[in-house]
């Protein structure tokens, strides 16, 4: 395969962490442009990290030696890129979440396939070994039927957000920490129990002194009959856990590196599993994708349907009710 040269479009802290992860360690792809409003603030990033700076998307998108773009830009202009990338005939990669609402979700795929462009999807978590030990564990029948899932991603980046950047703008951060945090455990129970089709959640605002929720609570209940629960916070200790119970035993997931299982009566068992970069591994295989030697690992069909239990749960915040997700 040979190597891929890539634009990334917004150089804040994940961009520059994500340019870090592969820049000059990987032999799939590389950073050779990168799309800023103020280039000019980013210079001593870019001559360290040998990167060009332009200002304009448009610039990448005309690029003859770009083979794909990766956006981590706010996730209300994802839609809208996308489809100038998919007009342009760029392969690209969306940071999660791939947007807020389902119908321009839907309208920027409709658009790609239209115009025969790769989109894939930054949700790095499911590159981690522990997630691929569960899941084979879960296909395998290893637990058994799938019965309820349950989990918890918090941390305190909210206790950062300030009146004028647009992850505290609660039109751009629906549901408090569902858009920065939580929508990668719904991706991952998606991906554990499949579709989910009512959430019932609730929303507060006890730390923050702005109008955006901080303690994000959701009930889920899946088209399998299985049943779900999540918290999410942004003004506490990190936290990353996420647990699947069967009808045979049970799987936990502690910190991103340790499984913790269970069947049937025997002993808990635990195995820590290396630290991997998971945003290298998502990066080279949307690199892979491009060559066209492998399909990207998550699917369209996940994509739409993790947006669509955003926009449910933000819905079912606002009316006090459960809300049905759009399949």
């Amino acid at each position: 395969m040979s190597m891929k040269n890539l634009a990334i479009v917004g150089l804040g802290y994940w961009g520059q962490n994500l340019v870090g992860s592969v820049q000059g360690a990987s032999e799939a792809l590389r950073f050779s442009l990168g799309v800023a409003r103020r280039p000019e603030a980013l210079q001593a990033f870019a001559a360290r990290r040998n990167l060009r700076l332009v200002s304009d998307y448009a610039e990448a998108l005309a690029a003859s030696d770009i083979d794909g773009i990766v956006l981590t830009t706010p996730d209300h202009l994802h839609p809208e890129q996308v489809i100038a990338a998919a007009r342009a005939g760029k392969p690209v990669l969306v940071e999660k979440p791939f947007a807020l609402d389902r119908a321009s979700a839907d309208r920027a795929i409709a658009e790609a396939v239209q115009h025969g462009t790769l989109v894939a999807f930054g949700h790095n978590r499911r590159f981690l070994p522990a997630v691929k030990a569960m899941s084979e564990r879960i296909a395998t029948g290893r637990i058994g039927r799938v019965l309820h899932v349950e989990g918890n991603f918090s941390s305190n980046y909210g206790l950062r957000f300030k009146p004028g950047m647009w992850r505290a703008d609660p039109a751009h951060t629906v549901a408090g920490g569902m858009t920065g945090m939580g929508i990668h455990h719904v991706d991952l129970m998606i991906h554990f129990a499949g579709k989910i089709a009512n959430v019932q959640a609730k929303g507060r605002r006890q730390v923050i002194d702005l109008p955006m929720d901080d303690n994000v609570t959701l009930n889920l209940d899946f088209a399998s009959g299985a049943t779900g629960a999540f918290t999410t916070l942004i003004t506490t200790s990190p936290m990353w856990r996420l647990r699947v119970l069967g009808s045979k035993g049970w799987l936990e997931m502690v910190g991103g590196n340790r499984l913790m299982s269970c069947e049937w009566n025997d002993p808990v068992l635990e195995t820590t599993f290396p630290a991997v970069s998971t945003e290298r591994s998502e990066l080279e295989a949307f690199a892979r994708a491009i060559d066209g030697t492998e399909t990207y690992p998550i699917s369209v069909e996940d994509a739409l349907h993790g947006v669509s239990v955003l926009e449910a749960v933000t819905a079912s915040i606002k009316v006090g009710a459960a809300c049905d997700v759009t399949p």
